[in-house]
């Protein structure tokens, strides 16, 4: 398989959430205090409050030409970097930091969102070629300024001033902050600004965690940017993440996008073994596709030894230690992922699978709502918290998340959902309707064994159930992994059968 299997890649379909029927009608509500209410940014502030913290507003572009804000941001993303790599210093990561682009709030009350003490925000004018940059370190607690300067340059090397003014910056906060002038180490991934950019790109779509159209594009501008630098190995690294989301929810099929995944791993760690993204994109599919717990474990803490300050990183190690049994250990990734990213919707979608693995059920239902009230158009939100609701028997608020989910998301993952809510619910005719539009959806999309499974189990047909968890686990269906929790709060009870317990022996063996 070659490069061109990436370019010439064609997007699986997708049903517009215009061609739903609804099932039910209602309105899944939150309320403002689900946002505020959650224990766990309690516990990050208690955790980080006598840390040495830091965000990174997106520096202010004050040129009249708009077309230089790739540049404003360009400075900000290196000044991120070289901050992210001091070990004594905690960095609130680029998708929370740039939720506050071109929003004039407080900087005590972003601090405060962000949980960081301290808050470097600076402007940047470009005339002709010449480049006036200012920087602010302000504390957050009384909102002084600690330490500002201003640097002219000439603009020659856009990489060259780049990274000038962030390791300038970094002396300044080390000396500031942490009464330190050590060497940090810095890693300059392309030298190619276009290719940079592409791949700044490539990331915004990825970090939307929104489906196949974002996912692919994000695809699209990786290869954009490896087209113009073939090494770029982060690059490929983003490639691997793109097509194992894609085929962990049934956005693409197994026989499409593992390969592709596999390939665009190997090629990342082939390229530059000294990239944290490429080794967790190896231990994701380790994770995740292999089974292969030994060898994630190795991989995650090879991560981890590369890069402290990811959050991404985190909250996966996170759903590698609940799924291994070390809940205490994912408690504290979750803690650092969300210290990090408090606005990332992976890292909040992934904190609420954590919740509910430990069985915590109340505080994975706290953490979907406010999944919610953060990105209201995110169907991960409404389809975490309805599965929660359903294990708390709470079926009318269940069915009016995982109707929006639904709306929002009209796949496999989605209607299993509501299948297996009609069917514990004793609505057996709605279920079975589900399971007719699932027959017919997997003609033109990825219905996964274990959607049709649960869905057969929660209205009692355990035979078939058994079929297809069965066939599920054959061919290493991620939901799988989950299965044993899926037992423990749905199949339990009147629905109880023991083979299901035999079917999670095999997954643990």
């Amino acid at each position: 398989m070659h490069y061109e299997d990436f370019v010439n890649f064609v997007s699986c379909g997708h049903r517009k959430s215009s061609e739903y029927q609804p099932i039910f009608s209602g309105t899944f509500k939150i309320t403002p205090n689900d946002f505020r209410n959650l224990s766990v940014m309690e516990k990050n502030t208690k955790s980080t409050a006598q840390k040495v913290s830091i965000a990174v507003l997106p520096f202010l572009n004050l040129s009249n030409d708009p077309k230089q804000e790739y540049f404003s941001d360009g400075v900000t993303e290196e000044i991120i970097n070289v901050l992210s790599h001091v070990p004594d210093l905690q960095v609130a990561g680029r998708t929370s930091s740039f939720i506050f682009k071109g929003k004039n709030q407080d900087v005590r009350l972003i601090g405060e969102q962000l949980n960081v003490n301290h808050i470097l925000e600076g402007s940047i004018r470009k005339s002709g070629n010449k480049l006036r940059i200012s920087a602010n370190l302000i504390k957050v607690e009384d909102g002084y300024q600690i330490w500002s300067e201003k640097y002219d340059r000439e603009l020659i090397d856009i990489f060259d001033i780049q990274d000038e003014i962030a390791l300038s910056i970094l002396k300044e906060i080390k000396i500031q902050l942490l009464s330190t002038e050590h060497a940090t180490p810095f890693k300059r991934y392309t030298n190619n600004p276009e290719a940079y950019q592409l791949y700044l790109h490539g990331r915004f779509f990825h970090n939307k965690f929104a489906g196949a159209e974002e996912f692919n594009k994000a695809i699209g501008y990786f290869q954009l940017a490896i087209e113009l630098e073939p090494n770029y190995a982060i690059a490929y690294a983003g490639i691997a993440s793109c097509y194992l989301n894609m085929w962990f929810y049934r956005l693409l099929p197994a026989a499409n996008a593992l390969p592709l995944m596999k390939m665009a791993t190997e090629k990342a760690l082939e390229l530059d073994d000294s990239i944290a993204e490429s080794y967790l994109a190896l231990a994701r599919m380790q994770m995740l596709y292999e089974w292969d717990f030994t060898n994630a474990s190795v991989t995650f803490k090879k991560a981890l030894e590369l890069s402290w300050n990811a959050a991404e990183l985190h909250i996966q190690f996170a759903l590698y230690s609940a799924l291994t049994g070390s809940l205490s250990q994912a408690e504290e990734h979750v803690i650092q992922a969300l210290s990090l990213e408090p606005f990332s919707l992976i890292n909040n979608f992934y904190a609420a699978y954590v919740y509910w693995i430990a069985g915590n059920i109340e505080k994975a239902v706290a953490q979907g709502r406010k999944l919610v009230a953060l990105e209201p158009s995110f169907w991960g939100g409404y389809m975490i918290t309805g599965l929660n609701l359903i294990t708390l028997k709470n079926y009318p608020e269940s069915q009016e998340a995982l109707e929006t989910a639904l709306e929002l998301n009209y796949n496999g993952i989605t209607l299993s959902a509501c299948g297996a809510l009609f069917g514990l619910s004793d609505e057996t005719e709605s279920a079975w309707d589900i399971l007719t539009q699932m027959a017919s959806l997997s003609k033109t999309q990825v219905v996964s064994n274990y959607d049709n499974g649960i869905v057969h189990a929660c209205v009692g047909d355990v035979d078939k159930a058994l079929h297809y968890f069965q066939t599920a686990i054959e061919k290493h269906e991620p939901p799988m992994l989950f299965f044993k929790f899926i037992v423990r709060d749905w199949l339990t009870g009147r629905l109880h059968d023991e083979r299901y317990e035999a079917l999670v022996q095999q997954i643990i063996d």
